[in-house]
């Protein structure tokens, strides 16, 4: 993976992954993760991330802080051993996050769709 601003790399090293962040004063440090490493990872940094959403929050409860990524395309599929619609939406940049949708979620998410869209009138200002 490329070197992010905050200088945090990721790279895989045979069958796991180095994170290595170089510091102000030069010293990088480094954590070899495991692939169960960078799954555990990923679910704290959005756990993180929801709760410091929360935190501002404003009192009234009319408006909601949101981080939204771009979605590109999508790809649809039925779970090969089970009932579940599998979702994938694929970022510009090439990122791919996939939702096991059960057969009575997925059709809400097709009734919510289509009301959201038969009312759409205009494309909604950004905020």
């Amino acid at each position: 993976m490329s070197e992010a601003s905050s200088g945090l790399n990721l790279d895989p090293i045979g069958e796991d992954f180095i994170l290595s962040r170089k510091g102000d004063d030069g010293v990088t440090a480094r954590i070899v993760l495991t692939a169960a490493d960078i799954l555990e990872l990923t679910r704290s940094a959005l756990a993180l991330r929801e709760k410091g959403l929360a935190e501002r929050q404003p009192a009234s409860g009319e408006v909601e802080a949101v981080l939204a990524t771009p979605v590109e395309s999508i790809a649809l599929h039925r779970e090969m051993l089970g009932d579940n619609l599998l979702l994938t939406l694929v970022s510009p940049d090439g990122n791919r996050l996939a939702f096991a949708l059960p057969s009575a979620v997925a059709g809400d998410l097709v009734e919510r769709l289509s009301a959201v869209l038969a009312t759409q009138t205009a494309a909604p200002a950004r905020q």
